[in-house]
């Protein structure tokens, strides 16, 4: 049996279709009703592979009490061309909260991914998210601390997906957390236990490697039954792509990391050796407290 053809454009549209008739409290055979059509026809608008007449989308938005921004948004979203190449605005260095992004980190099988920049962003810790996100302008308050939730649910410890979910850590992004070395720790215990993971596998992408300069990170996300997307991150929007050549030409850069990257063996001595060289110099930094009895001696001399 033939699947149906789907796209990241329509996934995305459904998604929010169906959150917003959820939240209205409407089952999917009432928004059948209230349209005129059959619950099978609600059901494969919802899950992005079938499209509504014009006109259609505006009126289930309507009738399942969106708001003006989403009624807006979503309207402007139906009518944008699905031609492979989609462009989502978002707050600078914040990708998380896109529709499409909750959509491709909650329901893809599995994915690759490299930053040449930062540590991948579904393997930050908390205090590495806020140092991340924090050079983008962000103040301490509830937009940070929102974004740092937001990016904290893509953690792959999280997930029960298949996989593999495959990281390539770039060394100059670990090796610039030392600035702050008790983070920097931290990052790396995570990172170590993460790799144990059957579904997980990091490599190191060894400082000076002939990467292609990619500017930002990307992730190429596989489902079963939807084609591959890849979303390329930019400060304060991101790309996604969906064409032949675009996924292929990303494939090959996948194919080159493979090949310049330590094993996942080797990546963990390195991530090990690094934490373990972090944290005995954390030790010998601390300050010793004098003893009771040394300080006696002080005070009666």
């Amino acid at each position: 049996m033939t699947k149906d053809i789907t796209t990241i454009k329509r996934r995305e549209l459904g998604y929010e279709l169906r959150r917003i008739r959820k939240r209205a409290g409407y089952l999917a055979t009432n928004m059948a009703s209230i349209l005129n059509l059959g619950e099978p026809a609600i059901s494969r608008v919802e899950n992005g592979t079938r499209k509504l007449q014009d006109g259609r989308i505006a009126l289930y938005l309507a009738r399942a009490k969106a708001t003006t921004e989403e009624f807006d948004r979503l309207v402007a979203l139906d009518r944008h061309p699905d031609n492979g190449y989609q462009v989502r605005p978002h707050p600078a260095g914040v990708p998380d909260t896109l529709p499409a992004i909750t959509l491709l980190d909650a329901e893809s099988t599995s994915y690759s991914t490299y930053d040449a920049v930062d540590i991948p962003r579904h393997l930050q810790i908390e205090p590495y998210i806020h140092i991340a996100i924090g050079k983008h302008g962000y103040s301490p308050g509830p937009a940070l601390d929102a974004a740092v939730r937001a990016r904290l649910t893509g953690n792959p410890s999280s997930t029960q997906k298949p996989g593999p979910f495959i990281f390539y850590v770039s060394e100059s992004a670990l090796l610039a957390t030392l600035e702050n070395p008790v983070t920097a720790c931290e990052q790396l215990v995570h990172l170590i236990l993460l790799s144990s993971l059957p579904r997980c596998r990091i490599h190191l992408v060894p400082a000076g490697a002939p990467v292609a300069d990619l500017g930002t990170g990307f992730t190429l996300y596989r489902h079963e039954d939807h084609p591959p997307v890849v979303h390329h991150q930019l400060p304060t929007a991101s790309l996604f792509f969906e064409r032949e050549h675009d996924i292929a030409y990303y494939q090959r850069q996948l194919e080159q990391l493979a090949e310049l990257s330590l094993d996942q063996r080797e990546t963990r001595e390195w991530l090990s050796r690094t934490q373990a060289e972090i944290e005995r110099s954390l030790v010998q930094v601390q300050p010793i407290a004098p003893s009771r009895r040394s300080s006696g001696t002080a005070a009666r001399t």
